[in-house]
């Protein structure tokens, strides 16, 4: 039964829920789109759902709106099939808000750093979640 789940982060905090339900959702290259006379992006996720008692994924959108530019490091744009881990997904607001740099950040150094007008991220489970075997693994720091 799919959890359906849907948020909208406007805020910092707002964004610090999203970015835990998205925490080891794996994301296809090639299922990352830039429409830059739409100002958003949008992804498409095998999210991990933490909020469920047994290991489950589902599909979800990620759609970031008032995107002014975007830009890569450490991510192989040219391999359509590869894959990235996403770990965290953070606001630094800049001198004149409400804009500022959303950054996606993914498992192996990988960035996707995100210049926006002001923070609208919303976040969609767009398939009923489906049993994994594989389960996220955090070693703890000590």
């Amino acid at each position: 039964m799919s959890t359906g789940l849907k948020l909208l982060a406007e805020t910092d905090k707002g964004l610090t829920v999203l970015s835990a339900a998205l925490q080891d959702a794996i994301i296809r290259v090639g299922d990352i789109h830039f429409d830059s006379g739409g100002h958003s992006m949008v992804l498409i996720a095998s999210r991990f759902c933490h909020e469920t008692e047994t290991p489950r994924r589902v599909r979800a959108g990620l759609g970031l709106h008032n995107v002014l530019s975007v830009r890569t490091q450490g991510i192989n744009r040219s391999d359509p099939d590869a894959f990235l881990v996403l770990l965290s997904i953070n606001f630094t607001p800049n001198n004149k808000p409400p804009g500022g740099i959303i950054s996606l950040i993914f498992a192996g150094g990988g960035e996707i750093c995100i210049e926006a007008e002001c923070l609208e991220v919303r976040l969609v489970d767009i398939q009923n979640e489906r049993p994994t075997q594989s389960v996220p693994i955090h070693p703890s720091e000590d």
